[in-house]
C-alpha cells in the first residue's frame, strides 16, 4: 500500500515538472531538473523507487525575478521564512542567497527555484553553476524530455548537499550509492576535470564515497580514488558522522560544522557569520535547542525555556577548550 502511495505521487510530481520545464521554457527561461524524478531516474531507473515530496529546478540568476514572477501568476506563493524574508528583484539576496521555495497552487507540494546549487556558506564546496549549464543532458520523462544535471555534475552536487546538511537523512548515501553502483556510467576523468579548481568539491565527494563505503559497503572503482583521495580530515569527519548515524539521535552537531571540519578555517567562517548574519548567529547561539543541551540538564516542562541560557555557556565551554587546545602548543617552547 505505501509502495503505491508512493509511487502514485511521484508519477504526479513527474508530470507537474514536465509542465513547469514546458512552461518556463516557453518564455524563453531555461531551466534544468534537480533531484526528485531526474535523480529517481538517473539513480534508480524508475520514478516509483524514490520517494519525493518536492520538486527543485535550477535557473540562471537574470532569470528569476521573471520565473518568480511567472510562476506567481500561475497561482504559485512564495513560502514565508523567518529571518530571511525571500526578495527576488534584491540583487544583494540574489547574490548570497541560492533558492527561493514556492508552494504549488493546490497546496500540494512546494517547488524549490534554485539559481545555485548550494548556499552561499558552501560556496567553496559547490559546484560552478555557470560550467554546469554547459554540461547539461536531456533525460526521458513521461515521454518528455527534460534538460537536467550532467550524471558527473549530479553525483558532485549531491556530495556537496549531503555534506551542508551533515548526511543527516540516509536516503541521500543511498542515492549517492546508486550512482556509485552505476559507476560505468560516471566519467572519473570528467570528475576530475569538473574538480581541478574546486579542491573542496572534492572534499565533499570524497566524504560521501567514504560514507557509502563504510555504512553501505559499496565497492568503489579504483579509479576513483587518485581523484577523491581520502585525507585524515575527510576520515575523522566520516568516523564521527558514522557514529551519529548508527547512534539513536542521529546526526545532531549543526550541519555547518561538517563544512567548517572539512575545511578547517574557523576564523573566516565566524567572520562570515557574525558580520553579515547576525540573525543567523542569533538563532544558532541562543534560540535552538539540540538533544545535547537536553541530555546535559533534564529539564521538566515548566522550565524548558532554561534551555536557551544552557546551549549558549555549553557552547562557549566547548569552543574555549577546543581553542585552548589549539593554542596550547604555541606557548610551549
Amino acid at each position: 500500500m505505501r509502495f503505491l502511495e508512493v509511487s502514485g505521487r511521484n508519477y504526479h510530481l513527474a508530470q507537474k515538472l514536465v509542465d513547469l520545464t514546458t512552461l518556463l521554457e516557453q518564455h524563453q527561461i531555461p531551466v534544468l531538473s534537480y533531484k526528485g524524478p531526474t535523480l529517481a531516474m538517473a539513480a534508480y531507473g524508475d520514478l516509483a523507487l524514490r520517494s519525493y515530496q518536492d520538486l527543485d529546478l535550477v535557473i540562471q540568476p537574470e532569470h528569476l525575478l521573471k520565473a518568480a514572477g511567472l510562476m506567481t501568476r500561475c497561482g504559485f506563493e512564495i513560502a514565508p521564512e523567518s529571518w530571511n524574508p525571500c526578495q527576488p528583484e534584491n540583487l544583494r539576496y540574489v547574490e548570497h542567497f541560492h533558492e527561493i521555495m514556492l508552494r504549488a497552487p493546490d497546496k500540494s507540494f512546494f517547488v524549490d527555484l534554485h539559481w545555485q546549487l548550494a548556499p552561499d556558506q558552501a560556496r567553496a564546496f559547490r559546484l560552478d553553476v555557470g560550467a554546469v549549464w554547459g554540461r547539461a543532458e536531456k533525460t526521458e520523462l513521461l515521454q518528455t524530455r527534460v534538460s537536467t544535471l550532467s550524471r558527473e555534475d549530479l553525483f558532485l552536487a549531491l556530495c556537496c548537499h549531503g555534506a551542508v546538511h551533515r548526511w543527516a537523512r540516509f536516503k541521500w548515501l543511498l542515492d549517492i550509492a546508486e550512482l556509485l553502483r552505476k559507476n560505468r556510467t560516471l566519467s572519473w576523468s570528467r570528475v576530475e576535470e569538473i574538480t581541478r579548481n574546486r579542491p573542496l568539491a572534492r572534499t565533499s565527494a570524497s566524504l560521501a564515497v567514504l560514507l557509502a563505503r563504510d555504512l553501505l559497503e559499496i565497492d568503489v572503482s579504483a579509479e576513483a580514488a587518485p581523484i577523491l583521495p581520502a585525507t585524515e580530515r575527510t576520515r575523522r569527519v566520516a568516523a564521527a558522522i558514522c557514529d551519529e548515524i548508527m547512534s539513536p539521535e542521529g546526526t545532531i552537531e549543526n550541519y555547518y560544522t561538517t563544512l567548517l571540519a572539512l575545511e578547517g578555517n574557523p576564523l573566516a567562517w565566524t567572520k562570515y557569520f557574525c558580520i553579515q548574519y547576525p540573525g543567523w548567529w542569533f538563532n544558532q547561539v541562543f534560540v535552538q535547542v539540540s538533544p545535547k543541551e537536553r541530555a546535559l540538564v533534564p529539564l521538566p516542562e515548566r522550565l524548558q525555556f532554561l534551555y536557551h541560557f544552557i546551549r549558549p555557556v555549553r557552547l562557549a565551554l566547548k569552543h574555549s577548550r577546543r581553542a585552548a587546545r589549539a593554542l596550547w602548543p604555541m606557548t610551549v617552547f
